[in-house]
């Protein structure tokens, strides 16, 4: 049987969304605005889009359609090819005269079709063999600020980070290698404090530099350079990579690659674009091992059920692959664990990343760590985070100060 991927939008529109589909099904495949006599229709059928469900209702005070269309797509038209599929899926939907509003909400891949993706070369299971844990939280940390800093300075507050105990660091989205800090000065710098404390604690720390350029050999080269000082992990800014350049990474890349979703705003807060649903189905396809997904009570715009919707999207098993480890992330402290640990079904099974929330502790950044370490142990043992504070200083400075700041 012929393999096919169904999309599925949603639609306003001042024609009934039936006639919008049947439109839809034209343009993106086998139709234009006018019969071309040298195209057999015989040969037209296996191009077609078909129709799957139209859901919808008429709002008579705006005289307006609204509502959900699931059509389905032949392979045949793109092959597996995820930039084909988009610009089918996507690119001409969009100019569409009738339609007044549009966000693709999902898309379905059979298991034939994800069985031609590698996906995660470590995941969940590769990222805690590597960290030599068998269960988590992962507990990372960012080096914030992240203008300014030298790589000799990153070092130092590396240092602090691995003292205190941290699992993971990461360079920020917006440190790439700007001319005060090229990411292979920071890798020269900070590689020797990680395996510095290895070597004197036993405990393995990742961190993940920011590789990404616009240029993809440059990317390769920074790859290339990280792994021969022994590095373990990469920041990869998926949106401004594309679909292409993380298909190129993928190939050549044999480090974990940690995945920022910066820009994806522009698509979630618009009735105008394509959902994280989707795009987090194609990160996974092209090899991304960890997701920021933003966090409980974060500093960005996403309301808590948006976060925890993220979370179940990306957990959701696609095909073969390995699982993506979610990141909780933006404004994290120790103060919004409680509610991440029940809210996401007492799981463990994900990294829960701070920068300022470390940072801006008042004993510091090892004050920071510890806290949200304490406020997971809190959680862990069902005991109240503010009992468990009482006997844990980190954790009662945190829950007094960063309360109050969010207030």
């Amino acid at each position: 049987m012929m393999d096919r991927f169904e999309v599925a939008y949603l639609i306003h529109s001042f024609i009934s969304l039936a006639h919008v589909a049947e439109k839809i099904c034209n343009d993106q495949t086998t139709g234009t605005f006018t019969k071309i006599p040298d195209i057999s229709s015989g040969n037209v059928g296996c191009f077609s889009a078909e129709i799957i469900s139209v859901e919808e209702t008429y709002v008579s005070t705006l005289k307006q359609y609204r509502g959900r269309l699931v059509i389905s797509y032949p392979i045949d038209l793109c092959g597996y090819d995820l930039s084909a599929i988009f610009t089918i899926a996507c690119g001409g939907v969009s100019s569409i005269k009738v339609i007044e509003r549009l966000k693709i909400e999902d898309i379905q891949f059979t298991d034939q079709f994800v069985a031609q993706f590698q996906g995660p070369k470590f995941g969940i299971e590769g990222t805690y063999r590597k960290l030599g844990m068998s269960e988590g939280p992962v507990i990372g940390g960012i080096l914030k600020p992240n203008i300014g800093i030298t790589p000799a300075d990153s070092a130092k507050l590396v240092a602090q980070l691995v003292a205190a105990d941290i699992d993971f660091i990461k360079d920020d989205e917006k440190l790439q290698s700007p001319p005060y800090s090229h990411v292979k000065d920071r890798i020269d710098a900070i590689m020797p404090v990680i395996d510095d404390w290895q070597q004197k604690s036993g405990k393995k720390v990742i961190y993940a530099f920011n590789i990404c350029h616009s240029d993809i050999g440059e990317i390769e080269r920074n790859h290339e350079y990280l792994k021969s000082k022994g590095g373990d992990a990469a920041v990869i800014n998926v949106n401004q990579i594309g679909i292409c350049g993380l298909d190129s990474i993928n190939k050549f890349s044999d480090v974990i690659l940690h995945a920022h979703t910066n820009g994806l705003a522009f698509n979630e807060r618009s009735d105008w674009g394509i959902s994280f649903n989707v795009w987090q189905k194609v990160w996974r396809l092209l090899g991304i091992d960890h997701l920021q997904i933003n966090g409980i009570d974060g500093k960005y715009w996403q309301g808590n059920d948006s976060v925890m919707e993220a979370y179940h999207a990306m957990t959701q098993p696609l095909g073969h692959l390995s699982s993506t480890l979610p990141v909780f992330c933006s404004g994290q402290w120790g103060g919004q664990v409680p509610e991440t640990y029940s809210r996401t079904g007492k799981s463990t099974e994900l990294m829960y990343l701070g920068g300022g929330g470390i940072h801006g502790h008042p004993l510091g950044a090892q004050g920071g760590v510890k806290a949200i370490k304490q406020a997971w142990d809190s959680c862990i043992a069902d005991q109240n985070i503010y009992d468990y504070a009482a006997t844990h200083p980190e954790l009662s400075q945190a829950l007094s100060y960063f309360s109050h700041k969010a207030k």
